[in-house]
C-alpha cells in the first residue's frame, strides 16, 4: 500500500491510500502515518479510500483505532471515496455510525 500525505486546505491533511489495507505491513504503515500527523499537531485528517483495493478486518480495525486516537488527541477524522465493498463493510459492522464518510475529500473537508 502507498500513502501520500498532503494538505488539502490550511489545517486539513489528507492521507491518500492506494492498494490493499489489510492486517500486517499496511496497517503498520497507516499507524506510523497517523503517529506523524499527531506529533505534528495535525488534528483534522481525511483518509481517502478511493484507491483502496481491499479492506480486511485488520484494516478496518486500524481505521477505528486511528479514529479513536485522533479523537483522544482532540482532533477529528473523516473518510472520503468510500464505495462498493468498503462501504458495505462499514455498514455491516456499523462503523459508519462514527466513521463519517463523504464522496470526495473536498466534501469531507467542508464537514469540519
Amino acid at each position: 500500500m502507498k500513502i501520500l500525505t498532503k494538505e488539502l486546505k490550511p489545517g486539513i491533511m489528507v492521507l491518500e491510500l492506494s492498494g490493499p489495507l489489510q492486517m500486517g505491513v499496511e496497517c503498520k504503515q497507516l499507524e506510523l502515518a497517523f503517529d506523524q500527523l499527531i506529533r505534528d499537531s495535525h488534528m483534522r485528517v481525511i483518509v481517502d479510500l478511493s484507491q483502496v483495493t481491499k479492506l480486511d478486518s485488520g484494516g478496518l480495525g486500524k481505521l477505528v483505532n486511528c479514529f479513536s486516537r485522533m479523537k483522544t488527541a482532540g482532533g477529528a477524522l473523516r473518510l472520503a471515496g468510500v464505495t462498493g465493498m468498503i462501504d458495505g463493510l462499514l455498514k455491516l459492522t456499523h462503523a459508519d455510525h462514527f466513521l463519517k464518510s463523504y464522496p470526495t475529500t473536498l466534501e469531507a473537508a467542508d464537514s469540519f
